[in-house]
C-alpha cells in the first residue's frame, strides 16, 4: 500500500508540475516563432490538447518511477538488503536509447528550424507545401533519432568483467 500511495502522490506531482512547465514552454515557443494569436486558437489548443498530454505522459512518467524507487526500498527494508543491481535487458535499453533519440532528434529540428526562420526573417511560407515540409521536419528528425538511439543501445554490449 505504501508504495501505491507514493505512487498516486508524485502521479498527482507530475500531473500538476507537467501542465505548467509544457504550458510555460508551449506558451514560450509561440512567442519564440511569432504564431498568430488573432483567434486564440493556438493557445487553446496548447491548453486543452497538448498540456493535458504532457501532463498525463509527465504523471505516468513519475507514477512509475516513483513505485519502481519505492518498491525497491520497500523490498531492501524487509529483506534486510539488496544485491547488486542487474544490466538493463536489450529491451530495455532499446526503448530508453528509442525516446532519448526521439528526444534529441524533435528537439534538434526545432533548434534548426528556429535557425532556418531567423536567418530568413520571417516564419511563415509562400507555399504550402514548404509550411508542410516544415511542419513535418520535427516528427520526422524525432523518429530518425529513435530509431537510431534504439540501434545503438540494443547494440552488443561487451561482457562485464567486474
Amino acid at each position: 500500500m505504501r508504495v501505491f500511495g507514493w505512487a498516486l502522490a508524485f502521479a498527482l506531482i507530475g500531473l500538476v508540475g507537467g501542465y505548467a512547465a509544457t504550458l510555460g514552454i508551449g506558451v514560450v515557443l509561440m512567442d519564440l516563432f511569432q504564431v498568430s494569436q488573432r483567434e486564440g486558437a493556438a493557445a487553446m489548443g496548447l491548453a486543452f490538447v497538448i498540456a493535458p498530454l504532457g501532463a498525463c505522459a509527465t504523471a505516468i512518467a513519475a507514477a512509475a518511477t516513483a513505485a519502481v524507487v519505492t518498491g525497491r526500498r520497500e523490498r531492501a527494508r524487509q529483506g534486510g538488503s539488496l544485491g547488486p543491481s542487474r544490466p538493463w535487458s536489450r529491451t530495455a535499453r532499446g526503448v530508453a536509447g528509442g525516446f532519448g533519440g526521439f528526444v534529441l532528434g524533435y528537439g534538434a529540428a526545432v533548434l534548426i528550424l528556429y535557425a532556418f526562420f531567423q536567418l530568413r526573417g520571417s516564419p511563415y511560407f509562400s507555399r504550402s507545401v514548404w509550411a508542410l515540409a516544415a511542419a513535418w521536419f520535427p516528427f520526422i528528425l524525432g523518429l530518425a533519432g529513435a530509431a537510431g538511439g534504439a540501434l545503438l543501445a540494443m547494440r552488443r554490449q561487451p561482457p562485464r568483467t567486474d
